[in-house]
């Protein structure tokens, strides 16, 4: 499998990866198109296609920060759901990006009870930190969600730098940007 970095709406695989970006996460979590763009600009950034024998099979979008990664948004597409594509795909990346962390919904039905359970058999740690994620676009209120992080639980200082990453880097490009956090 390989990992294929986009840097803009002309790079192989962009079109396929924004149909599985909008059709797999809520609006709420979906850049605009024009702040995706600019985020793809940011070095810090990594929007990768995930590409199997020259086809598209899902997204990895994360962020690097010295002492974490942020894995944005992953997503497999649906016909490779539950064919080990997803775990290929984080077992070779985590250990060359660790400590990795990313959020899901609380597991409050049986879909989120399954994308923690899939996230736990990979290693990930839970976290007891409450956290709220901010929207991308206006409209929304920030959500709760939970914080997960590999190969372990994240310290108050990793967990700091975390949330000091999402909001002052990653919410640069989007909808509701930084002069706005502070009212939502």
């Amino acid at each position: 499998m390989d990992r294929i970095r986009m840097t803009d709406p002309e790079s192989p695989y962009y079109r396929q990866a924004m149909e599985l970006y909008a059709a797999g996460f809520p609006l709420h979590e979906q850049r605009r198109p024009e702040e995706q763009i600019q985020a793809m600009k940011d070095p810090a950034f990594h929007c990768d296609a995930l590409v199997e024998s020259g086809t598209f099979i899902g997204l990895l979008f994360y962020w690097e920060a010295v002492g974490v990664t942020y894995v944005e948004h992953f997503a497999v597409v649906e016909a490779l759901r539950s064919s080990g594509a997803g775990s290929r795909a984080l077992a070779a990346f985590c250990p060359a990006h660790a400590p990795v962390v990313l959020e899901i919904d609380p597991p409050e039905d049986a879909v989120s009870t399954r994308r923690k359970g899939f996230y736990q058999r990979l290693g990930f740690a839970e976290n007891s930190y409450a956290h709220r994620r901010p929207p991308y676009r206006t409209g929304f209120a920030p959500h709760p969600l939970v914080v997960m992080s590999w190969p372990e639980a994240l310290s108050p200082e990793a967990y700091s730098t975390f949330s000091r990453m999402l909001s002052h880097r990653v919410m640069r490009y989007a909808q509701v940007g930084i002069s706005q956090l502070a009212a939502t």
